[in-house]
């Protein structure tokens, strides 16, 4: 049998995309639906329209929404039904129109737009016009769906609208929510008698509800993604109940809070949909509100809903005390935050709750209150969790090092996902509330525990060694604790407990830095005790004692870098003591590579020498743990020092850091410099007696043999021990090599060129001018050794051929060790040495006028170059008149004198003298005497005769000799300056003669000049090369004696 009284409930959702009937293509942005049931009819009969087909009662009309093409009205109506198989829900769209005629249609013409927008207003106007019925709404669509097509579950969908016939357009679809229930009738509810203590429908409801909830939750796995959705059966059942107690939607939206609410607190659920039943309460509170006179709830149901909010808000709460184990860190679990701190959020928003819950606390003090409770908790959970066994120091410090990492990560967490999502949403901070919590409480054991520590090591009562690495475990950790502060505002970062850590670690850093330097040294000599030179691979340019020391100082630099300790003036003294023991280290392993050399007979005379695998892997070990120092100022991060230094002390005492430094790193590589130069050197000395043999066989090989076969055997020699050399050593200590042999070279070439007599006081003139601190070394390591082993030369004489041929033995040699750049550069080859051998194979080479003229030019040049003005200066003027072939010379004045008498002045006088004699042969011309004055005025002019080709040709020059004329001794020299007469007007130069402001200079005997005068010298029966020689020393003793 079927039921008494069947319904259909219908609930009107939204219409998207209606047809346009109305002017300006919006429908008058107004839409109403009329929906009915009716009969199907087999028959057909005359059309009538819908009222006469269907009874009044029976039509249900939802509101008018205007100007919208996409309506949502969100309405539900119940209607009555007589027949299951034959009934047919029938709901039709209406545009409503309320301009009923033309002329109230004609008033919207200010409100057509476009030439559509036209078409349309003319063509309502004829509509309006066609009306005699009154009805001006426009048909829209309309649907039919025969109520046996219903399940009884209901259906929810989107339904097409059709149009009155084929041919009329209909546009856009409608979803509805239908669902068919039972209610009984009147007679049938007056009949049965209703207990008093009865159980309320809404009440019944939630209690099913309720039941059905922990049913589902108890089959599930996982119910913190579950959305509230109960199974096909739950549904229906609910359903029914609700239609036949015609329960509202607030009663449901009601149920359902409690139900999955209590539900929560036994189960994990997701929040979003909480938080959707939270917003269905408010909505479905407000709707009731406004539509109905009644009170929304009863007395009862208003104390039950406000005891669930209050429930609700504890123990999410209570959640958020114990977040750190609730939520982890990860993505699905702050999303499950995010909902719960959304639900309080709208909860805290919501009118009901306010009214429900006037007298609560504010949810938001309730969080901030959680989370300081809870982060306590927490960190007293922490401490008892990594509290040691027992209570000795070493023990007490690894457990805070451990409490101090877990904090470390709680803060990351805190400030990369919950701090983030607290402050956004809330606007609390919850990184600062965590932080400020831990450093308060992990403060006051720190600051017990390191005083404790500090009295131990001050005392020497702990064992330094056991310790020291739970100290720097713990100052690590606190290091990065602090570094979360830059978080913080400003004056919570400055009320800190342990914003001043550091200093409780000032003794334990001591001891770190004086333990590490103790194990370096016992690594060091270790390494080298376990290297084996004769293990190490062909293709290694070091042993592994060198990595091994360049990895303890690297260890070191990460040590110090990690410590990065704050206070500027302990940080200045720790990177001082860093540098100082790194640098010792460095030289104690150089130190220990030398003396094994010594040890293996690398110094001894006897023997002979050969470049062995153990000689270069010594100095390239020495090297490689050279170059490890050159990365201090990077891995002691000297660049921020210094910085710190000149903010806080100015720049001044940052200067005198960075001198300090510098010179501290500079020494350490200077002395293991000295040390791979000394072994070098010793390169040297060894391979000396050969070269010195070889360059002898082709300095006087017979004039007959060619210069390339006289010089293949030193070729041949220098190149079978380079090739070893540089396939064992690394290329700077194959460069150092080099150097020392190219100097040997060089030592050797020029002994056979003046004499050893010669060479050896050569070097006591000029040993100052040899240039480079790498020479001075490599000199210094020069033994008797050749003496020894070869003795004196035969004297021998050496004639143009001889200086011809060790000149172009020197050019072949220079080209060897220069290998085309892969050897040593140009600039390092033509060291002072080679140019003075250079010179004075030049010089050998030439004739004694081609000497003396080059001396002239060379001095006429620098003559031009010279700044200083310290002896004076001497005003000339010099023209040459090709008319009368004269050459012009007027001395006007000389000034800024030095006093050379003892009553402090002088009596002055000028020579003048064409140089070089073998060109002019004129004797000298002379100014007159000016007594007693340092700037003398001359006026004087002079004239040679001479031809114009003679002052063209190259070094003649016009000498001013200024002296001090002296009646008892001989007149002293002031000093010299000269004109190249190339350069003079008449000559090169073109228009007036001009003044010349000469600088004086005092003659010296340079390294050049000495060669130069030893070769004339050694040049006998040579007039003119021994009459300038005796000139030239003249007037240096002239200087001298002044």
């Amino acid at each position: 049998m079927p039921p008494k009284e069947q319904e259909v409930e219908t609930g009107i959702d939204s219409l998207n995309d209606s047809i346009e009937t109305e002017v300006d293509g919006k429908k008058d942005k107004k839409k109403k639906k009329w929906y009915k049931m009716k009969k199907k009819n087999k028959k057909k009969k005359k059309k009538l329209k819908l009222r006469d087909k269907v009874p009044e009662q029976a039509i249900k009309q939802t509101r008018v929404i205007n100007q919208n093409l996409n309506p949502k009205w969100g309405e539900s109506f119940t209607i009555d039904l007589q027949d299951l198989q034959d009934d047919i829900f029938h709901l039709e769209i209406w545009d409503h129109d309320e301009d009923t005629t033309v002329f109230g249609a004609m008033r919207n013409i200010n409100e057509v737009s476009g030439v559509k927008g036209m078409q349309r207003y003319f063509k309502q106007i004829v509509h309006n016009a066609k009306n005699t019925d009154g009805n001006v709404d426009d048909f829209l669509g309309s649907i039919d769906i025969p109520i046996k097509d219903i399940p009884s579950h209901g259906k929810t969908d989107w339904f097409k609208l059709e149009g009155k016939s084929e041919k009329s357009k209909a546009k856009g679809k409608i979803k509805l929510q239908l669902h068919l229930g039972y209610r009984k009738d009147e007679d049938e509810e007056e009949n049965e008698q209703i207990e008093e203590d009865r159980m309320n429908p809404v009440e019944s409801y939630r209690c099913i509800l309720t039941q059905l909830v922990e049913h589902e939750l108890k089959q599930m796995e996982n119910s913190s993604r579950w959305d509230g959705t109960l199974n096909h059966e739950a549904v229906y059942l609910l359903h029914q109940i609700a239609i036949q107690n015609q329960l509202t939607q607030l009663n449901l939206a009601y149920c359902r809070w409690l139900a999955y609410s209590k539900a929560h607190t036994l189960y994990a659920m997701d929040y979003r949909f909480l938080h959707s039943l939270l917003k269905m309460v408010e909505e479905q509170w407000k709707i009731t509100q406004q539509t109905s006179s009644k009170e929304c709830f009863t007395t009862k149901e208003e104390v039950t809903l406000a005891a669930s909010f209050d429930a609700f808000v504890k123990y999410c709460i209570g959640l958020l005390r114990k977040q750190r184990d609730v939520f982890p860190p990860q993505k699905k679990n702050v999303v499950r935050l995010e909902w719960l701190l959304k639900c309080l959020q709208h909860l805290q928003a919501l009118d009901i709750y306010e009214k429900l819950c006037p007298s609560q606390t504010d949810i938001h003090s309730q969080i901030i209150n959680g989370i300081h409770e809870g982060t306590i908790e927490w960190f007293y959970r922490i401490r008892a969790f990594t509290e040691p066994g027992t209570s000795t120091d070493g023990e007490m410090v690894s457990a805070i090092a451990a409490m101090t990492n877990t904090l470390n990560l709680d803060l990351v967490r805190s400030y990369k996902y919950t701090g983030k999502l607290y402050q956004a949403m809330l606007q609390i901070d919850y990184f600062s509330i965590a932080y400020k919590n831990f450093d308060k409480l992990l403060g006051e054991e720190v600051i017990e525990l390191m005083t404790g520590v500090n009295k131990s090591l001050k005392s020497q009562t702990i064992d330094t060694t056991e310790i020291s690495t739970s100290l720097f475990e713990l100052y690590l950790a606190l290091k990065d604790l602090l570094g979360f502060k830059q978080y913080l505002n400003k004056s919570d970062a400055e009320a800190l407990v342990l914003a001043d850590y550091h200093k409780y670690f000032k003794k334990a850093v001591q001891n770190w830095l004086a333990l590490a330097y103790n194990k370096a040294i016992q690594r060091i000599e270790k390494a080298v005790e376990l290297d084996k030179v004769e293990q190490v691979d062909a293709m290694v340019k070091h042993s592994t004692s060198a990595v091994d020391v360049a990895c303890c100082f690297g260890q070191i630099g990460e040590f110090y870098s990690k410590l990065d300790w704050p206070d500027i003036e302990g940080s200045y003294v720790f990177v001082m003591k860093i540098t100082d023991d790194i640098c010792r280290a460095a030289l104690f392993y150089a130190n220990i590579i030398h003396k094994d050399l010594i040890s293996k007979g690398y110094y001894d005379d006897e023997g002979q020498f050969d470049v062995t695998d153990q000689l270069c892997i010594a100095i390239n070990n020495i090297e490689q743990v050279r170059r490890s120092l050159a990365v201090l100022p990077k891995s002691l991060n000297w660049d921020k020092l210094f910085t710190l230094v000149a903010m806080k002390q100015g720049e001044q005492s940052s200067e005198q850091c960075k001198a300090s430094l510098k010179e501290m790193l500079a020494s350490a590589d200077d002395d293991m410099v000295n040390i791979i130069l000394k072994v070098a050197g010793r390169v040297g000395d060894k391979m000396r007696p050969d070269v010195k043999k070889f360059i002898f066989q082709f300095a006087y090989a017979p004039v007959k043999q060619s210069l390339d076969d006289a010089i293949t055997p030193l070729m041949q020699y220098l190149d079978k021990n380079l090739i070893t050399l540089s396939e064992g050593l690394l290329q700077i200590n194959f460069q150092r090599i080099l150097e020392t042999l190219w100097q040997v070279v060089l030592d050797e070439m020029r002994e056979q060129v003046i004499g050893e007599h010669e060479q050896h006081n050569q070097n006591h003139h000029n040993g100052h001018s040899l240039g480079t601190h790498t020479i001075q070394v490599l000199k210094s390591t020069i033994t008797d050794y050749t003496k020894k082993k070869i003795g004196a030369l035969p004297t021998m004489k050496k004639g143009l051929e001889f200086f011809v041929r060790l000149h172009s033995a020197l050019e072949i040699l220079l080209e060897f060790f220069n290998a085309d750049g892969k050897g040593l550069s140009m600039e390092d080859l033509m060291i002072e040495d080679y140019k003075i051998l250079l010179s004075c194979l030049v010089t050998n080479k030439s004739t004694t006028e081609e000497i003396i003229t080059s001396y002239y030019s060379r001095r006429a040049q620098e003559q031009m170059s010279r700044s200083d003005n310290s002896y004076g200066e001497l005003d000339v003027v010099c023209y040459y008149n090709p008319m009368d072939s004269k050459l012009i010379v007027e001395v006007n004045k000389a000034k800024n004198l030095r006093a050379l008498d003892c009553n402090g002045v002088s009596d002055p006088f000028v020579m003048i003298e064409l140089c070089p004699r073998h060109m002019f042969n004129l004797d000298p011309q002379r100014t007159k005497v000016i007594k007693k004055t340092l700037n003398p005025v001359f006026n004087q002019s002079f004239e040679f005769n001479i031809r114009e080709e003679q002052c063209k040709k190259r070094g003649a020059s016009v000498v001013f000799s200024v002296m001090d004329h002296d009646m008892m001794f001989s007149n002293d020299l002031e000093g010299e300056a000269m004109i190249s007469l190339e350069t003079i007007p008449g000559i090169n130069l073109h228009g007036a003669s001009q003044q010349h402001s000469l600088k004086l200079v005092k003659p010296v005997l340079t390294a050049e000049d000495q060669t130069m005068f030893t070769i004339l010298s050694n040049r006998h029966g040579d007039k003119k090369a021994s009459d300038f020689v005796k000139k030239r020393y003249h007037a240096i003793d002239q200087a001298k004696e002044v």
